[in-house]
C-alpha cells in the first residue's frame, strides 16, 4: 500500500527511544506525519541491536522508517535552544523518557506550551507519571510480568512463559497515537494543544480486559492454558498427521468436517456449558480426528466446510503466503547504503488516499544539515557551532559513550 498522506501537514518532534515510542511515532509517519527524530551523538541504543543490517539493529529498523535523524545533545545549550526551536514549528513532541527526564531537559509541557501554545507533548512511560513504581525502569517484559499476562502463558502447571510479541511496547505506542488523534481533534476545536500520558502497563492490561473480567466475574484469575483457548472450547492449536493447525469457534461444522457427526448428538457436548465441562473429551476427539490426514488435506477441506482454521506458519511460510503476498504487507525500501530494507506495511488502508513510498530509517545524524538549515534557517556556522559544543558536553558527560 505505501505510505498514507492523510496527516501529511503535521510535525512530529519524536524523542522516543527502544520500541514503544518509536512503533507509535513511525506509525504516524506512515500516515503522512513528518516525523523528525531526536538523537542524541550515540544515537538511538536500538541500533545496536542484533542482527544488524550494516550498522543498524532489527530493532531499530523495525519501527523508525519515515522518519527523519538529526542528532542534539539536549544537554548541552545549543543543543536545547535548537530542540526548542523545532517545538516551535512542530506539532507534536513525543517521547518515551522516564517521568522527571523531560523536566531537566526544559521538555516538559508547561515549557513547550510556553514556546507554542497549540503543541502536542505526548509522553509514554513504564507505569505512570506518578504512583511507587514511577521512577523505576521499564522494558517490554517487566509490565508483561506486573500486568499478569505472562501468568497466563505456557503450560499448564508449567514455567510461566515471555510472549514473542511485543505487547506492552506496542499497545502503549498505539494507544500514544489513538490519544494523539484525540488532541488533534480537541485543538481544532480550542486552539490549544494538550498533554497525553499513556503507561505501557495501563496499555497492556487493556488488551487483557477479558482476561481480567472473567476473573472479576468468577473470582478465579485465569491460569496458563497452553496451546489452547482457556475457556473458548475447540479453539487453539491441534495435531495433524504432518504438523499443527489452529481452529476457531465452529461448533457444529468440526464434527462433520472430521467425519464424527454423531458427536453433535452426544450429551457431553449438547450444549455451550456442556462442551466448556467436557472441554478436554471435546478437544482430544477431534485432535484424533486431525491426525489422520496431513495438515494441507485438512485446511482445503474445513474451507469447504466454512471452518475457521489456518496453519500455524514459520516466518518464511508466512511471507510467501497467498493473502500476505495479495495485501502487500511486506514493503521493501531503497536504503542508501544498505541497500534494500523490507518491513511490515501500516495495516490501515484508507480508501480515496494515494499512498506514497515509505523512506527507510535514517543513518544517525542523516538529516541534521537539511532540518537545521532548511527548516529552522540556522546558518552553516551555527550549526558547526552547535555540534561542536554538543560533542564537548557529551564527550566531557560519557565520554563519549552513553545514552539519554
Amino acid at each position: 500500500m505505501g505510505r498514507i498522506g492523510i496527516l501529511n501537514d503535521l510535525r512530529v518532534v519524536d524523542l522516543s527511544h527502544a520500541v514503544a515510542g518509536p512503533s507509535g511515532s513511525q506509525l504516524l509517519g506512515d500516515l503522512g506525519a513528518e516525523v523528525i527524530k531526536i538523537e542524541s551523538p550515540s544515537g538511538d541504543f536500538s541500533r545496536g541491536s542484533t542482527p544488524r543490517l550494516g550498522p543498524d539493529g532489527f530493532f531499530y529498523l523495525a519501527v523508525n522508517r519515515n522518519k527523519k535523524s538529526v542528532v542534539l545533545d539536549l544537554y548541552s545549550e545549543t543543543g536545547r535552544n535548537a530542540f526548542h526551536d523545532l517545538v516551535k514549528v512542530s506539532d507534536i513532541v513525543f517521547d518515551n523518557l522516564r517521568p522527571g527526564v523531560l523536566e531537566r531537559l526544559q521538555g516538559d509541557y508547561q515549557t513547550l506550551k510556553g514556546l507554542n501554545s497549540r503543541v502536542i507533548s505526548c509522553s509514554i512511560t513504564g507505569f505512570g507519571p506518578s504512583g511507587p513504581y514511577r521512577d523505576h525502569p521499564a522494558y517490554d517484559d517487566i509490565p508483561m510480568g506486573l500486568s499478569g499476562a505472562y501468568s497466563l502463558c505456557g503450560e499448564p502447571g508449567g514455567r510461566p512463559m515471555r510472549m514473542p510479541l511485543h505487547a506492552a511496547d506496542l499497545a502503549a505506542g498505539f494507544f500514544a497515537v489513538t490519544g494523539i488523534l484525540c488532541a488533534l481533534l480537541k485543538r481544532e476545536r480550542t486552539g490549544l494543544g494538550s498533554s497525553i500520558a499513556v503507561s505501557m502497563l495501563d496499555a497492556v492490561m487493556y488488551y487483557m480486559a477479558s482476561d481480567f473480567q472473567s476473573y472479576f466475574i468468577s473470582g478465579e484469575p485465569p491460569r496458563a492454558s497452553g496451546s489452547r483457548h482457556p475457556r473458548a472450547p475447540m479453539v487453539g492449536v491441534f495435531q495433524t498427521r504432518n504438523g499443527y493447525l489452529v481452529l476457531g469457534p465452529s461448533w457444529p461444522r468440526i464434527a462433520r468436517a472430521i467425519g464424527k457427526e454423531w458427536m453433535i448428538t452426544d450429551p457431553r457436548f449438547a450444549s455451550v456449558d456442556k462442551r466448556f465441562e467436557n472441554k478436554k473429551d471435546l478437544e482430544d476427539l477431534i485432535e484424533d480426528g486431525l491426525r489422520q490426514a496431513d495438515t494441507e488435506d485438512w485446511l482445503e477441506l474445513l474451507r469447504l466446510e466454512d471452518v475457521a482454521a489456518a496453519p500455524v506458519n514459520s516466518l518464511d511460510q508466512t511471507i510467501r503466503d497467498p493473502q500476505v503476498v495479495h495485501n502487500q504487507t511486506i514493503v521493501s525500501m531503497q536504503h542508501p547504503s544498505l541497500g534494500e530494507v523490507r518491513g511490515i506495511d501500516c495495516p490501515i488502508k484508507m480508501g480515496g488516499e494515494a499512498a506514497g513510498e515509505h523512506s527507510p530509517p535514517p543513518a544517525l545524524g542523516q538529516n541534521t544539515e537539511e532540518v537545521l538549515g532548511g527548516l529552522l534557517g540556522y546558518s552553516p556556522e551555527k550549526i558547526a557551532e552547535l555540534k561542536r559544543e554538543q560533542e564537548e558536553t557529551w564527550r566531557a558527560r560519557s565520554g563519549g559513550g552513553g545514552r539519554m
